[in-house]
C-alpha cells in the first residue's frame, strides 16, 4: 500500500512570528506593537560535539549559551507582594487568551528516549501548564529564572536506564523559541 502525504505551498499559509507570539500567550487578544514585531528568537550554541556518551547513574554535564535580542521586555510573575495583592491571587484571570509570563530561560528536556532522565537544577517546563506553582511559564505567580552570567547555563543529567537519548535545549524568550539537540548513547 502506498503512503501520501499532502501539503500546500500557499503563502497564505505561512505561520509568521506574531502568530506565534499570540498563540502561546506572549500577547494579548489583538495586541501587537513594532517593538514586539521586530522579536527575533533566542540563538543557542552548544560547545563540543552534539554526540555524547554517558554511564547510567553518572551525571553528565550539558552547557549551552544563549544570546537574545532582549525582546519582550520581562515582565509579570513573581510571588505576593511583589506587585500582586494577596486578594489578586485569588481571582480568575482577567484576560480570554493564556497568559505568559515574559522572561529569557532555556529548559532541557528528553525529546526521544526510553528511560527517564533527571535533570539538576529542576527545569522550566516548556508545555503550557497553568496550575498555580507549576515551574512553567503559563503558571500564575512563576519567575523566569536569571539568566546566568554571559548566557551560560549550567545543567546535569542522569540518566536511569542505557540507551540512545536525543535531549533538547529550548531557549525561550517569552514570546519565541529556538531548539538544539544533542544526542547521548548511554552505557552500563
Amino acid at each position: 500500500m502506498a503512503r501520501k502525504a499532502f501539503a500546500s505551498l500557499r503563502t497564505d499559509l505561512l505561520i509568521e512570528n506574531i502568530d506565534i507570539m499570540s498563540e502561546t500567550g506572549a500577547l494579548g487578544a489583538g495586541t501587537s506593537s513594532p517593538e514586539i514585531r521586530a522579536d527575533k528568537p533566542p540563538v543557542i550554541a552548544i560547545p563540543g560535539s552534539k554526540a555524547l556518551t554517558a554511564k547510567v547513574g553518572e551525571p553528565l554535564t550539558l552547557t549551552a549559551t544563549v544570546t537574545d535580542d532582549g525582546v519582550p521586555r520581562r515582565r509579570g510573575g513573581g510571588p505576593p507582594g511583589r506587585g500582586l495583592p494577596e486578594a489578586a491571587i485569588l481571582r480568575p484571570p482577567a484576560r480570554v487568551t493564556v497568559g505568559k509570563i515574559l522572561g529569557l530561560h532555556l529548559s532541557w528536556f528528553v525529546y526521544r528516549g526510553t528511560g527517564a532522565v533527571a535533570f539538576n537544577p529542576r527545569q522550566v517546563k516548556t508545555w503550557e501548564d497553568t496550575r498555580t506553582g507549576a515551574n512553567s511559564p503559563w503558571a500564575p505567580l512563576w519567575q523566569p529564572p536569571p539568566v546566568p552570567a554571559e548566557g551560560r547555563f549550567v545543567v546535569t543529567a542522569t540518566f536511569a536506564e542505557p540507551g540512545t537519548y536525543v535531549l533538547r535545549a529550548r531557549a525561550d524568550d517569552g514570546a519565541l523559541t529556538s531548539d538544539e539537540d544533542v544526542t547521548v548513547t548511554v552505557s552500563r
